[in-house]
């Protein structure tokens, strides 16, 4: 098959290695990620699909975290930490634009990380789509989140490639009919990639 879109996760793949950040919580603040898991696994979710500000909902966990700083400090630092790009990914990626294949972040992100990741990030010039849950409204698995990509795309499933260091996103993504791999590091990512048919794509 000839693939002419692929898309890649942003934390685990792109961002690599990830959770640099909950390290630092740990490390220098004594917040454990039992302490934060509440807040990920619950009302978290809301901000991915752009139902919730995280300035908003902070407040509360951050007192009972007994975080010293801000809520702007703990986002700052947060946004900072987290900005572990892999070159080696990002400079395939450019290589793969300029044969022609329309390469896109798809990623399950909040408005201020969203808006970062386009700016001192770099990755709206450095993608040809950038699709965040926050602005979709739909974060994988789900198959809507698929669906809106697709759509935008105007391209075929069986053309589009999809990278992701989850399973279950990568299972969501072949049951939805894409081609789906699931990123296990760059090594891995370059060998793979030679099964499929790219380079025609001009």
């Amino acid at each position: 098959m000839i693939i002419k879109a692929i898309c890649f996760d942003a934390d685990g793949v792109v961002v690599y290695p990830q959770m640099q950040f909950s390290k630092y919580l740990q490390q220098e603040h004594n917040i454990v990620p039992e302490m934060t898991r509440n807040f990920f696994g619950g009302i978290f979710n809301n901000c991915l699909v752009g139902k919730a500000n995280l300035s908003e909902i902070l407040p509360a966990f951050l007192q009972d975290w007994k975080w010293k700083g801000s809520v702007e400090e703990f986002i700052a630092t947060w946004l900072e930490r987290d900005d572990v790009v892999d070159p080696r990914l990002m400079n395939k990626i450019q290589s793969l634009r300029q044969k022609g294949i329309i390469c896109c972040l798809a990623t399950s992100q909040e408005r201020n990380r969203a808006n970062y990741m386009k700016t001192e990030m770099g990755f709206e010039d450095a993608f040809d789509y950038l699709f965040f849950s926050c602005e979709i409204g739909w974060q994988k698995p789900n198959p809507a989140y698929y669906q809106y990509i697709e759509t935008e795309l105007a391209i075929q499933k069986d053309s589009i490639l999809f990278w992701d260091d989850s399973e279950k996103n990568v299972k969501a993504a072949l049951e939805f009919g894409w081609s789906a791999e699931r990123y296990i590091g760059f090594g891995e990512f370059e060998e793979t990639m030679k099964k499929y048919s790219v380079i025609e794509c001009a």
